[in-house]
Parts: structure tokens; sequence; C-alpha cells
């Protein structure tokens, strides 16, 4: 199983020396672009574009996938270009609709078919929390209006709750601290967080970090 969770800067060339290892070792011919967490944006085919103008420069092909809702997520004719692809890759946006979108679809159905055969997945921000055991569902409130921390069961590809652009999150320690007290020990004694331009790459189990930021891996054994 092959996962890339970027905390941050997909498409963009912050994330190059990122896309140039995943391509190396995994050797794609195409990418399937879902800019679904973007949904509800009116400028949801700027993912799109971007995909296009980034990965025109190693000459993979582009699958464009605008999914954008629960009733497109389960229509199998627009479903069906990507499963041809060789990566998968989530963009960044709302992870709460995402999530929402997502969830007992036909799409995620045979997104994780295609995961568990091999294909590698990626999703950023929005896209990488997803992967997690639980997203924060209301982020910006929790983080800058001091709402409650209220949290909803995500897809679990991965054993941790993800925090992406986290080196920004660090700039408001009082959340972490938060997050901690408020939180369920299944959340705060378990998670990952992954700063802007950086990713963490899991393949068969193994990690390792590619970017310019850190992640930090928070799990029971160093609490």
């Amino acid at each position: 199983m092959n996962l890339a969770l970027y905390g941050s800067g997909e498409f963009t060339e912050e994330v190059k020396d990122i896309d140039e290892y995943l391509i190396t070792k995994y050797k794609p011919h195409n990418i399937a672009i879902l800019p679904t967490a973007a949904g509800k944006e009116n400028d949801y085919t700027k993912w799109l574009s971007m995909a296009k103008i980034h990965y025109a420069q190693y000459n993979l092909s582009i699958i464009e996938v605008p999914i954008l809702n629960k009733i497109q997520a389960n229509n199998q004719e627009l479903i069906n270009p990507i499963l041809n692809a060789d990566w998968i890759f989530f963009s960044g946006g709302d992870p709460n609709y995402l999530l929402n979108v997502l969830k007992n679809s036909v799409l995620w159905k045979e997104i994780t078919r295609l995961y568990h055969e091999g294909v590698l997945l990626s999703g950023s921000s929005a896209g990488a929390m997803v992967m997690g055991n639980f997203i924060l569902s209301n982020p910006f409130k929790a983080i800058f209006k001091n709402s409650d921390i209220l949290w909803k069961e995500a897809f679990k590809l991965v054993d941790y709750t993800i925090f992406p652009h986290f080196n920004r999150i660090k700039n408001h320690p009082t959340f972490i601290k938060r997050v901690i007290k408020q939180s369920p020990k299944n959340i705060s004694s378990s998670w990952i967080g992954i700063d802007e331009n950086t990713a963490l790459i899991i393949d068969d189990n193994k990690q390792s970090i590619h970017g310019p930021g850190n992640v930090e891996i928070h799990t029971v054994k160093n609490q």
C-alpha cells in the first residue's frame, strides 16, 4: 500500500522534490486529480489547471475527475476514468465536506480497492486529513475562535489523526494543548503533524519524510 500525505503545496514548485521522488519510485504514466474537497468553491477548477501545468514537466497524463458532490460520487460513469489511474490525488479544501461526499460512496469504494491493489494514493491538506483516523470538523473555529473541538471518524488508512499546515498550527500553541486536553485518548495519543510543502510517504508500512519541513509523529509510546 502506497500513500503520500502532503501538508500543503500540491501542484506547485514548492513540492517539486516530493513529486520527483514519487515519480522516480513509482513510475506512473498518469495521475487522476480529484478537487472534491473544493466542491463548494466557485474556483475548484484551479486545482485541475494547476495540476496540468505542474505535471506537464514530467510528461504525466492528467485524468480530470471533477466529482464535487455525493450524487456524482455515486455515478459510475464519472468514476470510470480513475479505474486505469496509476496515481490518485485529492487536493485541499474542506475536510468535513470531502469526508461527507466520500463516505459510503462508490467513488471511495473504487479508490480503496485500487489503493489496496497498489495504486499510489495522495492527499494534500484536507485530502490528507481524511486518510487518518479522525478529522477536526471545525478547524477554523477550533483554532482561531476557541470553539469546542469536534471530531468525525475518517477512513483510517493510517492509524493517526492528521494535522496539515502544522508549522502554522504551532504558532497557536494553546490550540495543541486544547486538542490534547479535550480530545479522546485515541486522538490525543496518536496523531501526526505535517508541515506545509512537506510529505509523509508510507510505502508498505515504511515511513519517510520529504520536503523542507518536518513531520511530528505522536504515539502512545511517547506520550
